[in-house]
């Protein structure tokens, strides 16, 4: 199965430029926890992402109201990112490899999509039941240890 196949398409998304207040305010709109950062609205070229937790973490030391404070604060620089003709599996050994949960999909530089560690837990799931079986225990705890391996 090819990345885009599961991957969401056309997130919602994110300039440096924009406050904090901004990326929490896609996150609560959205439902998730993770904003692709990029360059400008046109290119779409990702030069950036933010978590939940990272703003979390810098607007609590940072003193600042979050929208006096521009993403670019505390964004990961120059994130993994993945084709969207690359494998399933691919994707599977670049999170565990970088220990990520998320990450950019790009066709040809422009980021077209996100696939998260949730959507591959769900697939493998839908698998499974589709098969008359349940996940075995030892599917879950690998699921479970990638989620829960901390960066």
């Amino acid at each position: 199965m090819k990345v885009r196949e599961l991957m969401t398409s056309n997130p919602a998304v994110c300039t440096p430029k924009d406050s904090c207040a901004a990326a929490g305010q896609i996150m609560a709109r959205k439902n998730c926890g993770f904003v692709p950062i990029v360059e400008n609205m046109e290119t779409r070229r990702v030069v950036g992402v933010v978590t939940d937790r990272d703003l979390a973490l810098h607007l609590a030391q940072a003193g600042l109201p979050a929208n006096k404070i521009s993403v670019e604060a505390c964004m990961t620089k120059q994130p993994k990112v993945l084709s969207a003709e690359a494998s399933l599996e691919e994707a599977v050994q670049l999170m565990e490899k970088a220990t990520i949960h998320r990450l950019p999909v790009v066709e040809n530089g422009r980021l077209v999509g996100v696939l998260s560690l949730k959507e591959i837990a769900c697939l493998a799931r839908r698998e499974h039941s589709s098969q008359g079986l349940g996940p075995t225990e030892r599917q879950v705890a690998e699921i479970v240890e990638t989620i829960a391996v901390a960066r």
